[in-house]
């Protein structure tokens, strides 16, 4: 019986315990409450993320993105906010394990004329939360805490000599500010039936946020205008903070890199309102083909994709209408139809191709606007130019001038040439395209390819089009190419800025601070490349694309008189060439699929041949006919080749070889009677002699080399006496004309693979220098006696060159091995050395300027530099370049005023530079 009493007992206990316990838990749960409804209406951004102070301890301590944006004055002051929220967490941990797998919001909201605050919530797990909060706080601070009561609700301040911040329990939720005004705002609104998430177009962004992402921002974008004109100067305020109508809630998910921030998600934009964005959900998107001609000297773009002309002009008459602005845009085409009898509308209804937009580029010669053009893709070049001559027609006789007064040309060169039209449009693109498109007083017009390009002045339309005319376009730019991995290739709108060449562009629109700020850190703001913003229509919503990349590497470009586009990279050193019509020089070259063009002095491909092979010799020039034009005589391994200036073979040609060569041909004019004789050595050991028709000459009596020839042969004369001097692998020849020994060598040596040899008569002996393969000096003279010098040590495959650096009368060793140059007087004194980054894979090259200025060049390709030295070790002002191929030092025009440098470069280019 007892037994039953003590069960009994036992189970009643058990059975309160478990009550008391349900009740206890059920009291310390947190009633469900959605936090977003805490957040006051008149948010202008919202900030959602989990983990969100791991994430910023992580970001501030270790991303190199975030490195550089601190350094800015405007961005102090949150990166302090930032580093007092993550040292509060850090060193309590309740407040951690509160922070730690939950999710975290932030609201920005206007607060006085142009400041904006910041709104926190954070979601308690249970009612204790609040409690070892309040408990903690006070004793990690080390101060006061003072409490207020506000509608029912406490709120509480913390104030010290760094920080003051205020913060609430609300609905479970603990929400602080630095703002004790945005802290009540939150309470009031707890109390209201509307909220954010009650709002349709927030709703509708909401369920398309991503969830494993850094964090999800939303933006009001009826508030966010007025948030984005704190940051512009008074013009642009004007017009941005009363544009509250372009859309309501925008989403994106936010990815953060060590190199590149993403953002992409949803706008939605009500139809039963007039928000600029509806203009576009009647439009497709459209590919991007302004690429194709814009420079790549472009800061910024901006391009509208517009599928449907007509809708498009119909929505935005009606977004105007509702505007209350219908009647200046109806001004302008009555303007037109009254006085010209023009329609305008009518004109971009037939003419528009999906693409209109602006440029803006970084020609340093040119002013703001004459950097500025407006571009339009047209449904067809020669279509376009009658509908403009049909409107110039209508100006002329109206204005009773010649039609002539409105076309122009530009010349680019003798061969190439642009039509131009100069038109009284104004304000029209402006008119039909909104207020970014600029108003030109007088305008400019020419076309490429089915591109409309209008600018400021004929000047600017030149430089616009000489961009297209080297392939210097975008298209054609690595670096945008690969940052345009990321984007999408058809959008409604596309806007693009290079960081590097535009930090002057944005700073126009900037307040005084700002552009203050952007000034002094111009170095890390250029450090992000590039910036593109794109949207497109998606169903009833927007989609958006944002991105941003950071390259901390990245080197101001140098500045060149042209840069060309080749279709591949070269390896081959450009040969300066003249035209025998104008004696004026032109630029031969190879690219690495073994194309070969000829480069005018402006930087235009006249003409491609495609060889089989690559070549393997100098580039002639000689006079087959005897007339006075000249032709490109050159060699490849297995075939002669002489090319006319037009690009087509002569006669002949090409002239198959017996058997492959092992260097390149050499071509001689013995008594410069234009009687030519061309040297090849081959892989069967024989030395062929051709004259220019592509025979063998009879009356050569060499027989065979005892291994094979490396370098091309090389002709002296001495006195009266002509020397052909070759060497195999370990002997050296010099020949007569015929073919006979001239000079019996007495010590025969292994000459080095990478050296020709120097012919020196500056003595009563003269003699021919090279080097051997243990790098010893040798000079070999008339009579076959050979005389050594070690200068220093090197390698088998050194460089040598002997040539009078210093222009002291005497020749000076010129050594280059691996990474390190040097150069070394007679006496085997020092005169300078320099050690490169890289190894060097190409011999030094000799410029003789003038009797007291004579250079040295050198290409570093793994580096992609090439460097000048002065005659005393010294690098020639300017250098390093960028380049990766040797390079050529002349002139190009008429004025021999300044040098040019040739050389090809990274991402196929040949860059010419001004040298003074």
């Amino acid at each position: 019986m007892l037994k039953k009493v003590f069960i009994g007992i036992a189970a009643l206990i058990t059975i309160s315990a478990v009550i008391f316990g349900y009740q206890y838990i059920k009291k310390q749960q947190i009633p469900e409450f959605d936090t977003f409804n805490l957040i006051p209406t008149d948010a202008a951004f919202i900030i959602e993320s989990n983990d969100f102070v791991d994430k910023i301890v992580d970001f501030r301590s270790s991303n190199k993105i975030w490195e550089e944006i601190s350094l800015f004055p405007s961005m102090n002051q949150l990166n302090s906010d930032l580093a007092y929220l993550v040292n509060i967490s850090e060193n309590n941990p309740i407040i951690k394990n509160l922070t730690n797998n939950n999710k975290i919001l932030i609201s920005g909201h206007k607060i006085g004329k142009e400041n904006v605050g910041l709104l926190f919530y954070v979601k308690l797990f249970n009612n204790r939360d609040k409690k070892f909060f309040l408990q903690t706080i006070n004793p990690l601070l080390k101060v006061k805490i003072q409490e207020r009561n506000y509608n029912g609700a406490k709120i509480y301040q913390i104030k010290s000599e760094e920080k003051e911040f205020h913060f609430t329990f609300n609905k479970g939720i603990l929400v602080f500010s630095s703002s004790s005004l945005l802290v009540e705002n939150s309470i009031r609104q707890s109390e209201v039936e509307e909220s954010i998430f009650k709002e349709h177009g927030f709703t509708k962004v909401h369920k398309t946020a991503g969830k494993n992402v850094d964090a999800n921002i939303y933006l009001n974008l009826t508030k966010f205008n007025e948030i984005v004109s704190f940051t512009l100067n008074n013009k642009q305020k004007a017009v941005i903070s009363t544009f509250s109508n372009f859309g309501n809630w925008a989403e994106l998910d936010v990815n953060i890199n060590q190199d590149a921030i993403l953002l992409n998600g949803f706008t939605f934009s009500s139809d039963s309102l007039n928000n600029y964005l509806n203009i576009f959900l009647d439009q497709e998107p459209v590919d991007h083909e302004m690429y194709n001609v814009l420079p790549s000297n472009t800061s910024v773009f901006i391009t509208l994709g517009i599928s449907n002309t007509n809708q498009y002009i119909k929505s935005y008459k009606s977004y105007l209408e509702k505007l209350g602005k219908i009647n200046a845009y109806q001004l302008q085409i009555d303007r037109f139809k009254n006085k010209y009898a023009i329609n305008l509308e009518e004109f971009f209804m037939n003419e528009l191709d999906q693409e209109i937009g602006i440029v803006v580029t970084d020609e340093p010669n040119n002013n703001f606007k004459d950097n500025t053009y407006i571009i339009m893709r047209t449904k067809g070049k020669s279509i376009t130019e009658k509908s403009l001559n049909n409107i110039i027609e209508k100006v002329a006789s109206i204005e009773k001038v010649n039609k002539s007064n409105y076309t122009s040309e530009i010349k680019i060169d003798k061969e190439t040439s642009y039509k131009v039209y100069s038109l009284p449009f104004g304000s029209v693109f402006k008119t039909f395209f909104g207020n970014t498109f600029p108003e030109f007083k007088k305008q400019y017009v020419s076309f490429i390819d089915n591109f409309m390009i209008i600018g400021n002045s004929k000047n600017a339309i030149s430089k616009f089009i000489h961009s297209n005319v080297l392939h210097k376009t975008l298209d054609n730019d690595m670096k945008f190419e690969q940052f345009t991995n990321y984007l999408s290739s058809k959008s409604n709108f596309y806007f693009y800025t290079n960081m590097f060449r535009s930090p002057k562009y944005i700073a126009e629109f900037l307040n005084p601070n700002l552009k203050k700020g952007l000034n002094e850190n111009l170095n890390s703001f250029r450090k992000f490349q590039a910036f593109a913003v794109q949207f497109q229509q998606n169903n009833d919503m927007i989609y958006n694309n944002l991105y941003l990349q950071y390259i901390p590497n990245i080197k101001e470009e140098a500045v060149t008189v042209w840069e060309s586009h080749l279709d591949t990279s070269i390896n081959f050193k450009p040969v300066l060439v003249t035209n025998h019509y104008t004696k004026e020089n032109e630029i031969f070259v190879q690219d690495l699929n073994h194309k070969i063009y000829l480069i005018n002095k402006v930087g235009r491909v006249l003409w491609k041949l495609q060889l089989d092979e690559k070549i393997n010799s100098e580039i002639y020039q000689v006079d087959y006919y005897k007339n006075g034009k000249l032709q490109f005589l050159f060699s490849t391994e297995s075939k002669i080749h002489l090319v006319d200036r037009n690009g087509n073979y002569v006669e002949r040609y090409p002239v198959d070889l017996r058997s492959p060569s092992t260097a390149g041909l050499a071509v001689f004019d013995y008594d410069k009677t234009r009687d030519y004789r061309i040297f090849i050595p081959c892989k069967n050991k024989n030395v062929y002699l051709y004259n220019l028709e592509g025979s063998l000459i009879n009356g050569w009596n060499f027989g065979q080399t005892d291994n094979y020839v490396t370098n091309p042969i090389q002709h002296f004369r001495v006195s009266t006496n002509d020397y052909l001097v070759f060497a195999d692998k370990y002997r050296v020849y010099i020949l007569n004309r015929k073919g006979e020994e001239r000079v019996h060598i007495k010590n025969q040596f292994a000459k080095s693979v990478n050296n020709n040899f120097i012919l020196e008569t500056g003595n009563d002996k003269p003699r021919f220098v090279t080097t051997d393969t243990s790098s010893m000096v040798k000079m070999i003279y008339l009579d076959g006696t050979v005389e050594s010098k070690q200068i220093e040590k090197y390698s088998s495959q050194h460089y040598f060159d002997y040539q009078d650096i210093n222009a002291d009368g005497f020749k000076d060793y010129i050594f280059l091995d691996k990474n390190k140059l040097e150069v070394y007087k007679q006496d085997k004194s020092e005169i300078f050395d320099y050690k490169f980054d890289k190894k060097i894979e190409s011999s030094p090259v000799y410029y003789y300027f003038s009797y007291d200025d004579r250079k040295i060049g050198i290409v570093s390709r793994t580096s992609n530099e090439i460097f000048l030295f002065n005659s005393n070790g010294s690098i020639y002002e300017g250098f390093p370049l960028k380049g990766n191929t040797p390079f050529s030092i002349g002139h190009l025009g008429e004025s021999h005023n300044q040098f040019n440098l040739i050389v090809g470069t990274q991402y196929n280019f040949l860059y010419n530079y001004s040298v003074n």
